[in-house]
């Protein structure tokens, strides 16, 4: 399995993750803090697709996307 499809997969994991562990706290106070701290912080390294304002430098998403750099930089040097 190329090293992409796999990073991709695993950003996926962690998405699936990190929603099970949100929907595990229970409603009210507690649930409310989780999605304004850990969960927030966590989702936006993970991913630019979620509800809230602003991001990262620098997630995993940017990285991923970053494959494809590295394969037209492969591409140009081999040219």
């Amino acid at each position: 399995m190329p090293d992409k499809q796999r990073f991709e997969e695993i950003i996926d994991e962690i998405k699936d993750l990190l929603e099970e562990a949100i929907d595990l706290v229970p409603e009210g106070t507690a649930r409310s803090r989780a999605q304004s701290y850990w969960y927030a912080t966590m989702i936006m390294n993970v991913t630019d697709d979620h509800d809230y304002m602003g991001g990262c430098a620098v997630g995993m998403q940017d990285t991923l996307e970053e494959f494809d750099d590295n394969e037209d930089e492969e591409y140009d040097d081999e040219a």
